[in-house]
């Protein structure tokens, strides 16, 4: 009889990761596999069947999806709603083995913020990208025996898991794409200028000592709003050696990064979307981050710099050879798998 497994994910950074080990489970014949998504994920698996997630849903809700499905085994991503955990906290309930994806390198305890279970107690097992993450998350009260270090799946897939055929180089010089974020999911709540502003100036200052023109595209979070602050910023600093503009929403991730010579940021997955093109890629250093973030960054060839304005001119002046990104991702699908499968007792 074949093992059920239902697979929930809700935004953005924990449906890549969870949505990268599908077409994996889906080769086990002895699975049977249930897609629950949010509105920000369904994109990732749209050619699957797929059932509708809320990022927020009752106790009530969560136990008719358990019910109803009677999974053998819940596979969560990790989102700021409480779906995922509601769900988490079902299987907790009922016994039911539950194995939850990291995406990201921060706000561990956050993650398991609507738990119903002390998180000591948790029977969730955990896979994480590397051993400074697990780590940290010990250092948070996450039990050891409960963390299995498995590398990032969807960093295994944009690096190594899917070949990538690349034709041409597509960027176009002084070509940049800076990827927004709203502040206050980086750990922003109250500030005098914009980060955006302060890199805007240091554009504007490099406008004039380029001899071509600079062009700024910003590409707004999938869960972020246009802001008057940013609409404005837009406004001021649009002109003819410096052009700058929102993304228009039709063109994906890929194609905007594909088309810039240097991708700008704070600390998204996005940014090692772009190194998995090879692309130069800088971090600006707004907030202060965990050291397995720092490293993670590093190792796929990031720059990381301070907001400060001298340092930003300075370093997008020089044209750095792109290295390529370090192997540190490579295995991480199926390790995730295994451990699903280990869990089934399949392996």
């Amino acid at each position: 009889m074949r093992k059920k497994v239902l697979l929930a994910f809700d935004d953005p950074g924990g449906g890549l990761a969870a949505s990268s080990l599908i077409e994996r489970l889906i080769t086990e014949n002895t699975l049977e596999l249930k897609i629950y998504t949010g509105n920000l994920s369904e994109n990732f698996v749209s050619c699957f069947k797929l059932q509708k997630l809320n990022s927020r849903i009752s106790k009530d809700e969560a136990e008719k999806i358990v019910d109803e499905n009677s999974p053998d085994i819940l596979v969560t991503g990790t989102s700021g709603g409480n779906a995922e955990q509601e769900l988490r906290n079902s299987a907790f309930g009922k016994k039911i083995k539950s194995v939850v994806i990291l995406d990201f390198w921060k706000d561990y305890k956050r993650r398991w913020l609507y738990a119903s279970y002390p998180i000591e107690k948790m029977t969730d097992k955990v896979c994480v990208m590397d051993d400074l993450a697990k780590d940290e998350m010990i250092k948070d009260g996450f039990p050891e025996k409960n963390l299995i270090v498995t590398g990032h799946p969807y960093l295994d897939k944009i690096f190594y898991y899917s070949k990538k055929i690349i034709t041409k180089n597509k960027s176009e010089k002084n070509n940049f794409l800076f990827l927004s974020q709203p502040l206050h999911i980086i750990g922003i709540n109250n500030y005098k200028i914009h980060p955006l502003k302060i890199l805007l100036e240091v554009l504007a200052e490099l406008a004039r000592v380029e001899t071509e023109k600079i062009s700024l595209t910003i590409k707004l979070h999938p869960s972020e709003k246009l802001s008057n602050e940013l609409s404005s910023l837009v406004s001021e600093f649009d002109c003819e050696r410096l052009k700058v503009k929102f993304a228009n929403e039709k063109v994906t991730l890929k194609d905007l990064i594909e088309k810039s010579e240097i991708i700008i940021g704070y600390n998204t997955i996005a940014m090692f979307e772009a190194r998995a093109l090879n692309k130069r890629t800088i971090s600006l250093n707004v907030v202060p981050i965990k050291k397995s973030l720092i490293n993670a960054m590093q190792s796929a060839g990031m720059e990381i710099l301070d907001m400060n304005k001298k340092n930003i001119l300075d370093s997008l002046m020089k044209r750095n050879d792109k290295e390529n990104p370090s192997r540190i991702y490579k295995g991480g699908i199926e390790n995730c798998v295994q451990v699903i499968l280990s869990e089934l007792s399949l392996n």
